[in-house]
């Protein structure tokens, strides 16, 4: 993979057969990232998508073999149980321009991807939450505001 500094934080290319999220959590580990959000295109194959079912608690999983472009990558940078962790969702489109989304498990690098990842300088982390009743994401300095209807 190859990053570079920006003001807003990083810009990420990793390199064609890189499995995309190995990168993120070990471009995160390297620089020591405590929370970022980060935004990225390019081209995928061997892809595992999943979706999250509300009432088991639990994903479906479904497999795309073949070449498909990222038109839209999006997720964080927090960390659970002290190591750091991507979440991503993607948006992929096949040869004949059907798109396919979801949480993106893991996907290899066919052609680029080029990430922005915009260190927020805050220690993001994901603790169980008995509310949501999966791993929620939780800032240290967050403030409750009660939103009236």
């Amino acid at each position: 993979m190859h990053y570079s500094k920006c003001k807003w934080g990083y810009v990420l290319r990793p390199e064609i057969g890189e499995e995309i999220q190995d990168a993120l959590r070990q471009f995160a580990q390297k620089v020591e990232i405590k929370g970022a959000f980060y935004s990225g295109i390019g081209a995928l194959m061997q892809v595992e998508l999943a979706f999250f079912c509300r009432n088991t608690k639990s994903y479906e999983r479904r497999f795309l073999n073949g070449d498909y472009e990222m038109i839209s990558l999006t997720g964080n940078l927090t960390h659970t149980d002290g190591m750091p962790t991507p979440h991503s969702h993607v948006c992929l489109a096949d040869r004949q321009f059907h798109t396919f989304s979801g949480h993106l498990v893991r996907g290899i690098v066919s052609v680029t991807a080029e990430i922005l990842v915009i260190d927020v300088d805050l220690p993001l982390i994901r603790k169980d939450d008995p509310v949501l009743q999966y791993k929620g994401l939780i800032s240290p300095d967050r403030v409750h505001l009660r939103i009236e209807s």
